[in-house]
């Protein structure tokens, strides 16, 4: 797969309602996407904007200020905090996508992913949840979300690989961003190529991970300190 893409788009190219996942779910409450940019233009096709947004990147990733600071509340949830970086997680064993996605269910990171399970459940407006490309970090929390309210796996899987179509976008979007072509060029270098893609692998390595617990993911959710109210809480938001 080609990272390259000649055209910059001036909008979220992996937006999208996370409702549209299965049909247990309600719709214009969880949102998806990749990283927000100042000036793109607004989606038509989900509600917009949300009320809160869940910012997954580490703090400072996505710069000063976040662009959409002005019309929503905007919670950082720094989940790589603790994780080994993705451009150097293959320095001592091969890369694994899935390997690095359960990783953050395990680490000190796993604070702000249960933070973010809170969010979305106490919230009564459309949540977003973002980091980057919208595909790692966004997609273990996502996973972690329909988890606990009970969609099938197959439909869990299936929306994390909508991403991979979208990565040319998501990259030629990060590049304008930095604005800084050789460093660019190093990073991409340097990233494992799974690491540009959504291997439906990687996504059932969370879910294995989640269904390893006693009572799967609400089990993994209380070992990591949330409440079970916190989870009937979440059935009620984001189920019909």
């Amino acid at each position: 797969m080609s990272a390259e893409t000649s055209v910059v788009p001036d909008r979220l190219v992996n937006l999208r309602d996370v409702g549209a996942a299965s049909d247990r779910l309600r719709r214009g409450v969880l949102l998806r996407s990749d990283a927000p940019h100042p000036g793109d233009v607004g989606p038509q096709d989900v509600v917009w904007p949300p009320r809160t947004v869940l910012d997954l990147r580490d703090v400072g990733e996505g710069g000063r200020e976040h662009p959409l600071r002005e019309v929503a509340r905007v919670v950082s949830l720094p989940v790589l905090t603790g994780a080994t970086r993705a451009d150097r997680a293959g320095d001592v064993a091969p890369f694994d996508l899935g390997r690095f996605y359960v990783e953050l269910l395990h680490g000190a990171g796993a604070a702000y992913l249960v933070d973010g399970v809170r969010a979305v459940a106490a919230d009564d407006a459309p949540v977003l949840v973002h980091c980057t490309a919208g595909k790692d970090r966004t997609g273990v929390l996502v996973a972690i979300l329909l988890s606990l309210v009970g969609v099938d796996r197959a439909d869990i899987v299936t929306d994390y690989v909508r991403t991979e179509p979208n990565m040319p976008g998501i990259i030629a979007r990060a590049r304008l961003a930095h604005r800084t072509p050789e460093r660019d060029a190093h990073v991409l270098a340097t990233l494992p190529p799974e690491l540009l893609t959504a291997p439906a692998h990687a996504m059932e390595a969370v879910l294995d991970a989640l269904a390893a617990h006693d009572d799967g993911a609400a089990g993994w959710f209380a070992a990591h300190g949330g409440e079970p109210g916190t989870v009937s809480a979440l059935r009620a938001r984001l189920l019909r």
